[in-house]
């Protein structure tokens, strides 16, 4: 491999042009990087100098170098970050997002977390966003304080919405007693408090519709009651989190809602409480829905339902003359069918 120093035209090939996602290979290009199983990455500091030399691309093969970043990596991480332009910062965590997804294996979290500190919402925001599947007790610590400290409400509403996933933790008991009323305690407050934004107010009830705590039901019957547009949406949403039967009667009285956000995440929620009573309120919706976005919502919904009677009808929707209608069927039922498979491998063992 030519020294990051060089500026022939391969290096400048090879170091990408800095568009992300434009920046990844294509498939063709991946196949050949998946046959060089021999190709050794160059140090870590030798990918960040490529990073910081704005004059070209991201070296985005380079990346994975920063995989598993060590206290050395991450601490040179640190110093170079707040010297990058804000859309390189932004390539940056969006790149090696892209490359977490399309590899398990590679671990770009230290690097993440290390851009929560940055002065530009975009960034913060992108490095919660690499860290969707970060599990680690600090982190949610960390996220307790953000939700209600960070003076961007954009920020505030995407770690809402990244505590949801630890609400889900606490509820199989997988999360500390003091942590778990922090957590909730944090969200309740979002909600709570009518000066905050909306979106912060409405992430924050749907994060919490994972819990199983009395307050949590009546704080969603209460904004499903007397919220406005984007509160009832995310009472809506909270429900079908929460997954109690008793919603049902309410989602399927919400699909005849005036407004198509509330519908679709009334059908949405249907289907998250896999309840068979909610497949013919759910193909009434569908003959008279005229939004393409609720008539995806509806069918997705069956599809998560499952059972006879939803496979019966998704495989006639496949006929439809709408190409979102078909097209929204035939997905549903090949991740019915998915499903179908998992649970005989599971019978099988």
């Amino acid at each position: 491999m030519p020294p990051f120093s060089q500026t022939g035209d391969e290096d400048m090939a090879e170091r990408g042009n800095g568009d992300v996602p434009g920046d990844a290979p294509d498939d063709a290009e991946a196949s050949d990087a998946d046959g060089d199983e021999q190709r050794r990455l160059p140090p870590p500091e030798t990918v960040l100098e490529a990073v910081a030399d704005e004059t070209f691309g991201l070296p985005f093969a380079d990346l994975p170098a920063l995989s598993g970043a060590d206290d050395r990596t991450v601490g040179l991480a640190m110093a170079l970050l707040p010297r990058l332009q804000p859309q390189r910062r932004r390539d940056l965590l969006a790149a090696m997002q892209q490359l977490s997804e399309d590899d398990v294996t590679l671990d770009f979290d230290r690097i993440h977390l290390a851009a929560l500190l940055d002065q530009d919402v975009a960034t913060r925001i992108l490095a919660m966003h690499g860290l969707r599947e970060h599990d680690r007790l600090e982190y949610a610590e960390l996220l307790t304080g953000i939700v209600g400290d960070d003076p961007a409400s954009a920020v505030r509403a995407e770690a809402a919405t990244s505590l949801g996933n630890f609400v889900v933790g606490i509820e199989f008991g997988m999360v500390p007693t003091e942590l778990a009323e922090r957590i909730a305690e944090a969200l309740r407050e979002r909600v709570e408090d009518v000066t905050e934004d909306d979106e912060v107010r409405g992430t924050a009830l749907e994060a919490a519709g994972a819990s199983s705590e009395e307050w949590v039901a009546e704080l969603i019957a209460e904004q499903y009651e007397t919220g406005n547009t984007r509160m009832r949406v995310a009472s809506v949403v909270a429900m079908g989190r929460h997954g109690s039967d008793d919603w049902l009667p309410i989602l399927i009285q919400s699909f005849e809602d005036e407004d198509d956000d509330v519908r679709a995440a009334a059908a949405t929620s249907a289907g998250q409480l896999l309840l068979e009573a909610a497949i013919q309120p759910l193909t009434l919706l569908l003959d008279e829905e005229q939004e393409p976005d609720v008539q995806v919502a509806a069918i997705r919904a069956m599809g998560e339902i499952a059972g006879e009677e939803a496979e019966a009808i998704l495989v006639r929707l496949l006929e439809s003359d709408e190409p979102h209608i078909a097209e929204a069927a035939d997905l549903a039922i090949e991740e019915l069918q998915m499903m179908s498979v998992d649970f005989q491998a599971e019978a099988l063992q």
